[in-house]
């Protein structure tokens, strides 16, 4: 890829290790593009259940870029519903940008080691605030995104080699 290349990130099914029943990326409101289109790319996808659609998130290669608002959304009591259902359960989200899967890196208790990752983000946490004690539901509705890449010394284009991030509430 070239410096500046429009780079777009596809979504994959939720999953959870919890209930082993998958789900469409979209059927949960998250931010949609004006049209979703299906893209498998092999049968190996087809075969393994994964649900690729296209995402409204994209990326210029080489171009860093903070604080980007996607969509806004308010949700009503059915929606709120599905969320806590897909929290309790323990659902992730699962993304691809060039064929790579998005990973959560996970530091280890020893600060020496390298980290471990996790395919996907959790969907949201339950948790409460300080000094309460009552159990409330957060979802990850930020994300910040870290596209690694190995720039070739010899001409102007690149490779990606990994695709993070670091969800937030």
């Amino acid at each position: 890829m070239v410096c500046g290349a429009e780079l777009t990130v596809k979504v994959n099914k939720l999953t959870s290790i919890k209930t082993q029943l998958p789900y469409s990326y979209y059927t949960l409101p998250f931010c949609t593009p004006s049209k979703i289109v299906d893209s498998a790319e092999n049968l190996g996808e087809v075969l393994r259940g994964d649900r690729i659609e296209n995402s409204p998130y994209t990326f210029k290669m080489g171009d860093a870029k903070m604080c980007n608002v996607l969509c806004r959304k308010t949700l009503d009591a059915k929606t709120a519903k599905a969320f806590k259902e897909k929290i309790d359960d323990e659902y992730r989200v699962n993304m691809i940008l060039d064929n790579l899967p998005l990973v959560v890196p996970i530091q280890r208790p020893d600060q020496e080691s390298p980290p471990v990752y996790q395919l996907g983000y959790h969907v949201g946490l339950k948790g409460q605030y300080s000094g309460s004690k009552e159990e409330k539901y957060f979802i990850h509705n930020h994300l910040s995104f870290i596209v690694k890449f190995h720039k070739d010394t010899q001409s102007d284009s690149a490779r990606i080699v990994g695709f993070e991030v670091k969800p937030f509430r």
